[in-house]
């Protein structure tokens, strides 16, 4: 076809044709025949275009202004660390940048993108928004800015042509930015970037892997506290509650600012929001702000992520399992009983690839609101139906059980494994109600709870809370009076009298000694147990009597039951030793505790930990001459003073009037040796034994006694570092440091009235 062609309405243009078999048309032609040994064409309409109105890609220039940019992300808060590494990335002559935003969906990959992007635009043009969650998506993408670029294309190329022309567009300019959001896979963009090499690209993606060789990584954390809690008060204004709600939330950005939005629209406090979260998780999760977007809520933020992983059940399976242990720190291990190692760490590869959780050597973080969504029972949702909820607790109960040490949780070189599974037990224990604790999950609460009670007394408390679980599973399942019941219930009286609770202690000791004796018999181990708490407790009330009676049957029922050498045979004969010494007999008790020391050292070695027990035992009687039992009568009653509440000063004054009724007594000074095996003897304990531990506090105390034995004040530092360091391994909340704190507040009183007159002030002079 040749010669000029004008398409205005109501014009006929000139036709001519030249050429062998050439064809000319003017207006409309419904068929056309070139002639023999040529073809037809059948031709309804033709238009004829100017050339440019289809210009190259490579000649279009962009105009000074084109952003195409969803939001410019008004609300934003934090992420100085993210933004420094986008602004001060390199150029490179001949290759474009790309940076990849990653992490767990509602992590705020877009909000940052959206945010940064809208800066650059000032600078910059063409700044284009791409929804990239398929190659199709993609395409249309393309398509837009092509037309964005140059407006006339969209009715002469198709959607396909178009895209390409943006390609070569990209490809021969420089200057733009084109963020890619929601990138399901790597290659559906590897293509695109490897055909530029000019400009930037920005993506974002649930995607952690992959990304090598294609876009340099930049994964996204939480918010900080500090962070969360300005997001939070941004939309719904100051309140008090703010920094634990956001704490709740695990400083989730999607969730903090939700919240906010709800507590805005119903004008609620943030504590009401946590009563309500807490009492009904299911529909608080699926909530959104008014005119939100329902598949933007946290109940349904990472579905599309799980239909993905899907493919392969074991995978979600293992997320709803790791949903009911501690946020950080869960040992892989857990999940051998699950499937073969290939298998298993597949699905782990898996959920770390969509950063659905974090793996850190040979263990797995997830974040707690990810947790807490897959607790959550919900028909509507084919990944967390109430069957596979119940699967995953009871799941989570006995492989948490199976991997509790084969060997007695009293002895030092099972702590390891007992310190790294607490948190997951307590963390369990917190989410599963106890209706549906299985058998397994009673053996891991009692065996957790016994492990508390003897590696350190700070934990007393929550050693208590498990084990009263433990024993009301165990009346469920086994009786009252079942073997499984009983040995908890020494465990229990164990916690109680750890406590310090002496108006409880003993006579709960007593009791479970009782049924001991009556449902197990005497030679039992569980029985021993009992008599030595019961001991112990009788100890702290100050009745000596009972202690040693009872001190001689459980030493006498250890040598018949565990023979003469066996550490708990050990631990009562120092038991005796250290009653016979309450009861005055100190040379007899100094003897019993030298021979213990020494069998214990032959039969058991220097570093194990009935011997360090006994040893802290002799360190402390080597310097002394007698044991006051009237003052410990008194300190037993400032004990119990302390326990109760009651007044401490008048306690202490008894104290202070049974010490003056002393003959004075010469103590041997402390020397330079001295203080060097206390401190050797303090440092094996805290190597062997859990820093918090019962004879840990004893080897402390050893070396605090021998710090003040030497009388050289270059050691009061040294005492006073040490008498803090106890106080921190006990812990503000056990019973212990406040009552020790009362009694220092006590002494402080009393020594203020002794210096104002000639001594103490008699009780009866205080009416």
């Amino acid at each position: 076809m040749s010669a000029p062609f004008d398409n205005r309405p109501g014009t006929r243009a000139p036709v001519t044709a030249s050429g062998s078999s050439a064809i000319a048309a003017g207006g409309n032609v419904t068929q056309a025949l070139s002639g023999a040994g040529s073809f037809a064409l059948n031709i309804e309409k033709a238009d004829l275009v100017f050339p440019e109105a289809c210009p190259s890609a490579e000649s279009v220039d962009c105009p000074p202004v084109l952003t195409g940019l969803p939001t410019r992300a008004a609300l934003f808060v934090g992420r100085d660390d993210e933004l420094d590494v986008l602004n001060g990335a390199p150029v490179t002559p001949g290759q474009a940048s790309a940076h990849v935003l990653h992490g767990l969906g509602g992590i705020g990959k877009s909000t940052l993108a959206a945010r940064w992007a809208a800066e650059y635009s000032r600078s910059h043009a063409p700044v284009w928004w791409i929804t990239a969650s398929s190659r199709a998506a993609i395409e249309d993408g393309l398509a837009d800015l092509a037309t964005a670029l140059q407006p006339s294309l969209k009715k002469l190329l198709l959607p396909e042509q178009l895209g390409e022309w943006g390609r070569q567009w990209l490809a021969t300019h420089t200057g733009w930015l084109l963020v890619l959001d929601n990138v399901m896979s790597p290659a559906d963009v590897e293509p695109l970037l490897s055909r530029a090499n000019t400009g930037r690209f920005l993506i974002t993606s649930r995607l952690s892997t992959g990304w090598r060789g294609i876009a340099e990584p930049v994964p996204l954390g939480v918010l900080s506290r500090e962070e969360a809690v300005d997001l939070f008060t941004r939309i719904r204004g100051e309140d008090p509650d703010a920094g634990e709600l956001c704490e709740e939330l695990g400083h989730l950005p999607l969730a903090v600012a939700q919240a906010a939005a709800y507590c805005h629209e119903a004008d609620c406090p943030a504590r009401e929001y946590l009563r309500d979260l807490a009492a009904h998780p299911a529909p608080m999760y699926a909530e959104t702000e008014e005119g939100g977007d329902h598949e933007r809520t946290i109940a349904r933020i990472w579905h599309v992520t799980l239909d993905r992983l899907a493919q392969e059940p074991l995978t979600v399976r293992v997320l709803l399992i790791l949903a009911w242990y501690a946020s950080e720190g869960i040992p892989r291990t857990l999940l051998a009983p699950l499937g073969d190692p290939p298998t298993v760490r597949r699905a782990l590869r898996r959920l770390a690839a969509h950063s659905m959780i974090t793996l850190s050597g040979d263990t797995v973080t997830v974040h707690r609101l990810v947790q807490a969504v897959s607790r959550v029972e919900d028909d509507s949702d084919r990944h967390r139906l109430p069957e596979m909820i119940a699967d995953a607790r009871t799941t989570a109960m006995s492989t948490l059980a199976r991997a509790l040490p084969a060997d007695d949780i009293e002895d030092p070189s099972t702590w390891p494994v007992m310190r790294a599974l607490l948190p997951h037990v307590e963390a369990l224990a917190g989410y599963a109600p106890p209706e549906t604790d299985t058998p397994e999950m009673a053996r891991l609460l009692t065996r957790t709870g016994g492990y508390m009670l003897g590696a350190n007394p700070g934990f007393a408390s929550r050693a208590l809370a498990l084990l009263q679980r433990a024993e009301a599973d165990c009346v469920r399942m086994y009786g009252h009076e079942s073997p499984e019941t009983v040995r908890v219930r020494v465990k229990l009286a164990s916690a109680t009298r750890m406590l310090f609770d002496v108006g409880r202690a003993r006579p709960v000791a007593e009791q479970v000694l009782a049924d001991c004796l009556r449902i197990l018999g005497t030679d039992h181990e569980v029985t021993i147990s009992a008599q030595m708490n019961a001991l112990k407790a009788a100890g702290l009330a100050g009745d000596r009597e009972r202690a040693l009676e009872l001190a001689e049957e459980a030493h006498a029922c250890c040598v018949r039951v565990l023979g003469d050498e066996a550490p708990r045979t050990f631990e009562a004969r120092a038991s005796v030793a250290m009653v016979v010494a309450e009861t005055g007999d100190l040379a007899r008790a100094k003897s019993m505790i030298d021979a213990l020391l020494a069998d214990c050292v032959r039969v058991l070695g220097e570093e194990h930990p009935e011997t360090l027990s006994v040893r802290s035992i002799a360190a402390a009687f080597v310097r002394q001459a007698v044991f006051p039992t009237g003052p410990m009568d008194a300190m037993a009653k400032v004990v119990a003073a302390a326990e109760s509440g009651a007044d401490l000063v008048t306690a202490l004054r008894e104290v202070v009037e049974q010490l003056r009724g002393m003959e004075p007594v010469e103590m041997a000074r402390a020397t330079e040796e001295d203080v060097a095996a206390a401190e050797r003897h303090l440092e094996t304990c805290l190597r062997v034994l859990d820093d918090g531990h019962a004879d840990t506090l004893a080897a402390r105390m050893v070396l605090f006694q021998t710090y003040a034995a030497t009388g050289d004040e270059r050691y009061t530092e040294r005492a006073v570092r040490l008498f803090t360091e106890t106080f921190m391994a006990l812990g503000e909340d056990h019973p212990m440091t406040g009552m020790v704190l009362g009694l220092f507040q006590a002494l402080y009183t009393l020594a203020e009235e002794m210096s104002e007159g000639s001594g103490p002030v008699r009780t009866e002079d205080t009416d």
